[in-house]
Formats: structure tokens, sequence, C-alpha cells
């Protein structure tokens, strides 16, 4: 089996724990696996022994004494920028040879990089000094240089959502990546009210403002209460928006939460929900991982019936409503309070099953390994 190195310099503990996943489970098939970073993680715990984290060094002159030494790569770095211009010609050198450095040292057979388009030419520059086979994950809408780069020069990249034009080519795999799902507990929920959780960037797309109208058109007897974790640049409003529409006691800002905490929280709400109110919002409220973990977690979805939506969940996972209405929102919610515990229950169980057929790392490892081993 090929060794894999798996290069990030995400800062995001979200996407960190799910890319560790990601690269146990490849262990767990048969291959060695090398997490290389320019990022330095605390903590990290879990690792299987067939998995290690490497990190380069910031120091741009290791860069510098890898062209000394082998000014053959300098020259295939060079042409690699000169064609696509994708990233800054410095950055492409210095960390393209450090990481191709640290690519022969350990005789890695194949890169698969991600997740921000900036880190493929790197990534790319790399594979190519050493001869190694290299595979991209796209989760976002990338720009034509860095998809053209992508498309003449990856062996296979995968989207995450089908819904991502401009990154497809004739070498693009849908692959849904995966959860680790013994790490997510569903817990008994016994509440005489619905409680609620939002978890992602608080943008004008995330739906907030809408959901604020509907929970106050609420009747006085549908009992709802919400809370929101993390930040963004219409906290401020919202929070106005909230004390005007007097849903203090309703309504909750917790602000950013670590990872480890949502974890352990997800299982004691109802429902999360995500009202998007379009299918180019997704990706600026960033929530795609937290939606997987809450329907692991056993939490029905409430959320927009847009395409992405009709992708990531079922209509056996929760309940959608057209997006940006007030109107149907809160008829949406009513027709959730009114289901009772039993058959919430009942939902979260189905999204649970969703999540451990569509959601499981292991079959997209599987997958994944499926196609680095026939490049």
């Amino acid at each position: 089996m090929k060794h894999i190195a798996i290069y990030t310099d995400s800062k995001d503990l979200q996407e960190v724990a799910i890319l560790i996943s990601e690269a146990n489970a490849l262990a767990d098939v048969g291959h060695q696996v090398t997490i290389i970073s320019h990022v330095k993680y605390k903590n990290v715990r879990n690792l299987k022994p067939a998995v290690s984290i490497k990190y380069i060094d910031s120091n741009a002159m290791l860069g510098l004494l890898g062209l000394a030494s082998n000014f053959r790569s300098f020259i295939k770095c060079l042409s690699i920028w000169y064609k696509y211009k994708a990233v800054n010609l410095y950055t492409l050198i210095t960390n393209g040879l450090a990481l191709a450095n640290m690519l022969r040292q350990a005789n890695v057979e194949h890169v698969h990089t991600g997740f921000k388009e900036t880190m493929y030419p790197v990534s790319l520059a790399s594979a190519t000094c050493v001869g190694a086979s290299i595979s991209h994950f796209c989760n976002n809408r990338i720009t034509k240089s860095s998809a053209k780069c992508i498309a003449e020069t990856c062996n296979v990249s995968f989207l995450e959502l089908d819904r991502v034009p401009s990154a497809k080519n004739s070498n693009t795999i849908v692959l849904k990546r995966g959860l680790d799902l013994t790490q997510y507990k569903p817990t008994i929920k016994n509440k005489r009210f619905v409680k609620l959780v939002f978890v992602g960037n608080i943008v004008e797309g995330a739906g907030l403002f809408t959901l604020l109208k509907a929970l106050a058109a609420l009747p006085s007897r549908a009992e709802i209460q919400l809370d929101v974790v993390g930040t963004g640049p219409i906290k401020k409003k919202l929070v106005n928006e909230l004390i005007k529409l007097r849903l203090n006691q309703k309504v909750h800002f917790l602000g950013e939460k670590p990872r480890k905490w949502i974890v352990q929280n997800l299982s004691k709400y109802n429902a999360m929900i995500s009202p998007y109110n379009s299918d180019s919002a997704v990706m600026e409220v960033n929530n795609i991982n937290y939606i997987k973990e809450a329907m692991a977690c056993s939490l029905p979805i409430l959320t927009s019936n847009i395409e992405t939506c009709e992708e990531l969940t079922s209509l056996g996972t929760g309940m959608r409503c057209p997006p940006d209405s007030v109107d149907a929102l809160k008829n949406m919610l009513l027709a959730f309070v009114k289901l009772g515990p039993y058959n919430q229950h009942l939902l979260g169980e189905s999204a649970r099953k969703y999540a451990e057929k569509h959601y499981n790392v292991k079959h997209q490892a599987r997958a994944l390994s499926d196609c680095i081993q026939a490049l």
C-alpha cells in the first residue's frame, strides 16, 4: 500500500479533527500516513501506529537549502509557477522545496491535499519534485486559474458536494467526507421545551435574522429555546434585533466554543437548525461538518430546501422549508414542536442511520484508498 502524505496548513480544529479521523481510517485500510503541516497542533491524541505528524519549519532557509542541493527541483517549481501563477513565487519555491525534502525523506508515494486552493500549487510542486502522484479535496468554489491548474495536473480531485461546478473536471469524484462515528453518542432528551442549536459563522446568509423573526412570531405555547454558537460580522446586529423582538429569555449567543465542547454538548439539544438563505451562503456559513456531527449525535436537522441541503440530508433526517421566509420557518418550527418527544426521537434515529450510511469515515477511506492505489 502506498505511503500517503496529507498536507495541510489549517488552524481550524474542526477541520484538523476530521483530517486525523481520515488518516486513522486510511491506516486501518493498510496505508502508512504522514500528516505534514505548517501549524503545530497541541495535544494530538488517538493516532494509529501507522499515522505520524511532521511539521515544516517556518524558516524559509530550508527551502533555500533545498535549492542549493537540487537545482532541478527548483526549475520544476519555477515552471509550475510560470505556467499557472496561482500562488506567490517565493511561497511556492520555499514551501514547495521544503515539503519535497520531507516527502523524499519519508519515501512518500502520494500527496493528498486540501482544502484551500492556495495549498495545491505547493503540493503539486513538491509531488512533481519527488515523482509522487497527487490528489486534491475541494469543498468550496475556486478561482479559474486554480481550477485550470487542478484540472490539468491533478491525478484525481474530490468534491464534498456536487454543487461546485467551477472545480469539476474529468478526474473529479464526489466523495463525502466522513466521521469517526464512535465519537458521537446520543442521549435521551427529557425536556419540557424544545432546545435548538445553530453552529457556524454568523453571517447574512445564515438566515438568523429570519429565524429570530420566526421565533418572535410563534404562539406563546410553543416553547422553543435557541443557542447560537459561533461569531461573525453581524452578531451585534443580531443581538440588537433579539432585544427589539424581546427574545432575551429564548435566544442565547454563546460565542465561539472549542470543538471539545461542541462534540460533548450537541447531543443535549433536540435538533440543529441552519436556515440558509441560499446555496451560495453554505460555504460562507461553513458548518457542513457540524451538520454531519449533529446527525451522528441523532439530532434532526431543520434547514432550508435548497439544493445543497437536499444533497447533505434527506427528508427523513429532519425538516426543510423555503429559504428566507419568516412564515415558512415559523410553520416548520411549529410542526417540529407538534411532533412531540417520541417522533422527534425517531427523526433523530433516522438522522443517525443516514450518517452511518453516508458519512462513515471508514467507507470514505476505502474509496479514497482505491482511487490512490489505482494511480
